[in-house]
């Protein structure tokens, strides 16, 4: 039994836990059980009964015709398979906080914006200094090697320079930005699944970085399963933890546009990485820019939108004439070494060297499918 439960002499029973008039943390988390329970559902029942302890109790206990008519038989099913003091227990056992309105922890961004999560369960700390300066950095799944190389650049150069970084962990542009920022600084990932079952299968390990280093959200109890719907709902968050939105890849039917829409929604900036005009992957980021979203060529764009002063370019490494030949080519894309073999006409041998002698140096790094580019 909780402290909050042991506050109160007797309380009393409801279902599946025991709630009383001093437990609102854990009547908002007995609300957020419900699947059912829709945005404007809850919306309704709130007025009615005045608030979520109120709330909670008339679902147990029998509603009024009209309101129930309103409710839903699903709901009140629901409501007595669901329990809150399980779920409380859950996340305590995995490290994790559960966070309300009520919280002064509950981050001031979401609080405001349309269909504000009720409950948020966070892995790591938001740290209102520096998470207030947030950007998102979005994108298609299916991206190219330019998308990833571009959003972990970006990722990169945004937390060098003091900017939280906010994505969804999705393979592809998401997982890049988050990789580029934990190189430099602090990101924030927002899951479209429940904590205790991330998407993608296989992401612990990232997500324990990110938490060190940031923040792991969701607003889905703690063993909810990532789907068709859950995805898009999400990205309404990711969009109001951020001052601005950038698109790196989109094709023309995205979850990144539709977290783009969701910050024009809220009165964000929206920013678009262009791309070629026969790639699939900018068919979308380009019709943003159409559309009259900003451009974005390099990071001083982002940071112009954030009105802070503009990055110094690092100083060029001293190199020798053939290190500085390769190091120049991988400041466009990555490359393979049969591609700078091709371009420089050096032979594979020296290239293989120049190339173990850059990356030793820190100033070059090897992408996956051994190709190369600038650190």
């Amino acid at each position: 039994m909780s402290a909050l439960l042991d506050a109160h002499p007797t309380p009393r029973r409801a279902g599946a836990a025991t709630i009383t008039v001093m437990d609102r943390k854990l009547a908002w988390v007995g609300l957020n059980l419900l699947p059912s329970l829709t945005p404007r559902r809850r919306d309704l029942l709130l007025r009615r009964c005045g608030g979520p302890v109120e709330a909670w109790l008339c679902l147990g206990e029998g509603l009024p015709a009209d309101l129930r008519q309103e409710v839903g038989d699903k709901v009140l099913s629901e409501r007595q398979a669901a329990d809150p003091e399980r779920e409380l227990a859950l996340a305590e056992r995995a490290g994790a906080r559960i966070l309300t309105h009520d919280d002064p922890d509950y981050p001031p961004p979401l609080r405001g914006i349309p269909a504000s999560p009720p409950v948020l369960y966070m892995l790591g700390r938001w740290e209102g200094s520096r998470d207030g300066c947030a950007v998102a950095i979005v994108g298609t799944r299916r991206c190219t090697s330019y998308g990833r190389l571009v959003a972990r650049k970006l990722g990169a150069e945004l937390a060098g320079r003091g900017v939280t970084v906010v994505s969804g962990l999705a393979p592809g542009i998401d997982t890049a930005a988050h990789d580029g920022a934990l190189s430099a600084g602090r990101t924030i990932a927002v899951l479209g699944s429940g904590l205790g079952n991330p998407y993608p299968a296989g992401s612990e390990r990232r997500i324990a970085e990110i938490s060190k280093r940031g923040a792991v959200l969701s607003e889905f109890p703690w063993e909810t399963r990532g789907a068709q719907w859950t995805f898009p709902r999400r990205n309404r968050i990711i969009a109001g933890l951020a001052r601005a939105v950038v698109v790196v890849e989109a094709p023309e039917r995205s979850g990144a546009l539709i977290t783009a829409d969701y910050a024009l929604a809220q009165g964000k900036e929206v920013l678009a990485v262009p791309g070629p005009i026969t790639s699939d992957a900018s068919r979308g980021t380009n019709r943003l820019i159409q559309e009259g979203a900003k451009p974005v060529l390099t990071v001083e764009d982002v940071l112009s939108e954030l009105g802070m002063p503009a990055l110094p370019l690092p100083p060029s490494p001293l190199l020798p004439p053939e290190s500085q030949l390769v190091y120049d080519l991988l400041s466009q894309e990555p490359l393979d070494p049969s591609e700078i073999v091709a371009r420089t006409g050096l032979p594979h041998a020296q290239v293989s060297r120049i190339l173990l002698d850059l990356v030793l140096a820190g100033h070059i790094q090897e992408l996956a499918g051994r190709k190369y580019v600038r650190a």
